[in-house]
């Protein structure tokens, strides 16, 4: 009996070894039990804020820029912060105003603080001289009514913002020097297997390397999954989860394209280096070069887009104007220059406040939560009492990961239609050589002198104007335009104490120059803007400082390397701090881009709310599947 015994043991540990997926099975079930136990015996849950019932009919668009004015730039006035708040929120970026919303449709009271003049973070827009401008938000990917962002961001805005699509080619990938005549074409367009096709068609030796990047690209497409995960079980779990190795079991995706580059991953499929930045050329969304990006990373950014990519119909302002009606509506408040200076502590330790600096006095605000949209490095080392910040665990992984990179943008106003200017509703990413890993070493390694008489290796163009259908009805003769580029804090440090516009000669000069020259580029893709350019205007690191409030103008939060995404990482950079009464939100805690912050957003508040706000948002998409069926079948 007892020979039997072992030997039934023997054959089934032998089983499980050679089927190593069932322990996956065993734990995820384990898993399940444990949160059924939690979600019973721990605390009660918030409520739902989902409904079919928060989406209205779409409205004219407001373009009175007073009217817009009172609700994007409502100063902060101490009789304007509502009593008894749950929640103040640092920041009225996607990330703010995404949980802000959510809570506030929860039944919380909220208090969202902006310290610029105007709320939206990059999602905010400027005019200036008759032009108005985008900052941050570009284009968006899987705003089809049936994809799950359209489903979360029309709960957000109350459905009342329009997505337009951009032109079927997307974005344009341009690889040479226009200032020699010398630049070959390459569209990226809506539909991968027109993508695949057309690249073959481009590259017809590298058809098999081609095939294989992008089965690789289907095998990574749930890399978030492993991640996510890791953010929202707890912590002990997460780390047997790691420690164990099942996360590489469970998450096959994270666990491994996590720790592959995309240049391996590119070094791999081809030696065509034309291809090879073809392949990589949407990098700059999250600004870290293909040695050091993530392969599972750039899967996602890259087929974020390949159902089409949209705008936004009165511009990117537009969802930060409809969703703080929202929260208005639920008595919170969103209120612009409030640069808050202090996290308020108590002596328990516990975040139960937030101090604003304004005039010769200080403001306190006490809430019983705390949310931070300001960026991990800007909370743990600007607004936390050191002796507080640097006793989480969350401290030092932050040096680990890095700042990303910044960005030097130059916004150009144009006479004429689209038609006239020969400009299209997409992007343009133009490098003048296909090695990019040395390009952008070779340009980073410049002085501050040099840079004015360097061509900019690298652009990204946009068009804002023909992105937006409701821009030339209002503006039919005029166009913008928008070309950035990657640039680093230290080329401007000398003038980082000047006053914003007032930062001197020599600062406007070598900021102009290399503006002026990153135009004349543009203009030999563009021919037809030739002579029809009417404003002018460069924006550094230091604006990003001053407009945005990155410490060092970095656009992106923390970097998103490999180091960023490896499951220590993870587990750390979650909504729920280890500093009571403390949560983040934004790109910081999911990823880079306007869906990053609109999931952190989510995160967060599912963590606020003790609810799966995920699993919520799932079954709303299903509800409305269901309803949109039987009206099909009604018809």
């Amino acid at each position: 009996m007892n020979t039997g015994v072992l030997a039934f043991v023997g054959r089934a540990i032998q089983y499980l070894v050679d089927n190593p997926y069932i322990l996956g099975i065993l734990f995820l079930l384990y898993v399940f039990i444990f949160l059924l136990s939690v979600l019973f015996s721990g605390p009660r849950p918030g409520r739902n804020p989902f409904s079919v019932k928060n989406v209205k009919p779409v409205q004219e668009l407001i373009t009175d820029q007073k009217s817009r004015d009172q609700i994007l730039k409502q100063r902060f006035k101490n009789h304007k912060v509502p009593k008894n708040l749950d929640v103040v929120i640092i920041g009225s970026g996607i990330g703010g105003l995404s949980v802000g919303v959510l809570l506030a449709r929860a039944g919380k009271k909220v208090l969202v603080l902006e310290q610029h003049d105007q709320a939206g973070g990059c999602c905010h827009t400027f005019h200036d001289k008759g032009f108005e401008f985008d900052t941050g938000i570009h284009y968006i990917g899987k705003m089809d009514p049936s994809f799950e962002n359209r489903v979360l961001m029309d709960q957000l805005t109350g459905g009342r913002v329009e997505y337009p699509l951009m032109d079927e080619a997307y974005d344009i990938v341009a690889i040479g020097d226009p200032m020699k005549g010398k630049v070959s074409k390459f569209p990226f367009v809506s539909n991968k297997e027109k993508i695949i096709e057309n690249l073959i068609t481009r590259f017809p030796k590298e058809k098999e390397g081609i095939e294989k990047f992008f089965k690789l690209l289907k095998e990574a497409r749930h890399f978030f999954t492993g991640c996510v995960v890791l953010k929202v079980i707890p912590k002990w779990l997460a780390k047997l989860l790691v420690s164990t190795g099942l996360i590489n079991i469970i998450f096959k995706a994270y666990g491994k394209f996590g720790k592959l580059s995309l240049k391996d991953v590119l070094d791999s499929v081809t030696d065509d280096e034309e291809l090879k930045a073809t392949l990589a050329y949407i990098f700059g969304d999250y600004g870290v070069v293909p040695s050091k990006t993530p392969f599972g990373l750039h899967s996602v950014i890259l087929g974020h887009y390949f159902s089409g990519a949209h705008y936004i119909r009165g511009g990117p302002s537009e969802l930060a104007f409809q969703m703080i009606q929202v929260i208005e509506e639920k008595d919170g408040r969103v209120l612009v220059n409030a640069p808050v200076s202090e996290i308020l502590m108590s002596e328990k330790g516990r975040a139960v406040g937030v101090k604003l600096r304004k005039g010769d006095s200080d403001v306190e605000i006490f809430a019983k939560h705390v949310v931070s949209d300001a960026g991990v490095a800007n909370t743990f080392f600007h607004l936390l009492p050191k002796e507080v910040a640097t006793k989480s665990s969350i401290y030092p992984m932050i040096n680990k990961v890095g700042e990303s990179v910044s960005f030097l943008t130059v916004f150009v106003g144009l006479n004429g239609s689209k038609e006239d200017l020969g400009i299209q509703a997409h992007n343009c990413w133009h490098f003048t050589r296909p090695d990019l890993e040395q390009l952008y070493d070779e340009y980073s390694a410049l002085s501050t002198e040099e840079l004015p008489n360097h061509d900019v290796p690298m652009m990204f163009i946009s068009f804002p104007s023909a992105k937006d259908p409701s821009w030339h009805e209002t503006n039919p003769d005029k166009s913008t335009c928008l070309i950035i580029t990657w640039s680093h804090y230290k080329w401007f440090q000398d003038w980082e104490n000047g006053r914003v516009k007032h930062r001197g000669e020599d600062y406007e000069s070598i900021k102009t120059a290399i503006g002026k020259r990153m135009l004349q580029q543009c203009i030999k893709l563009y021919p037809k803007m030739e002579g029809k350019v009417e404003y002018f205007d460069v924006g550094t690191p230091l604006s990003n400082k001053y407009y945005l409030g990155f410490q060092h103008g970095e656009m992106y939060g923390l970097d998103h390397n490999m180091a960023r995404f490896l499951p220590q990482t993870s587990i750390q950079l979650r909504p729920k701090t280890d500093i009571p009464g403390l949560y983040l939100t934004g790109q910081d805690v999911m990823s880079v881009g306007l869906a990053g912050g609109l999931y952190g957003g989510l995160l967060c508040a599912s963590a606020l709310l003790n609810r799966n706000l995920y699993n919520d948002l799932q079954a709303l998409q299903k509800e409305l599947k269901k309803s949109e069926d039987t009206e099909k079948k009604q018809k």
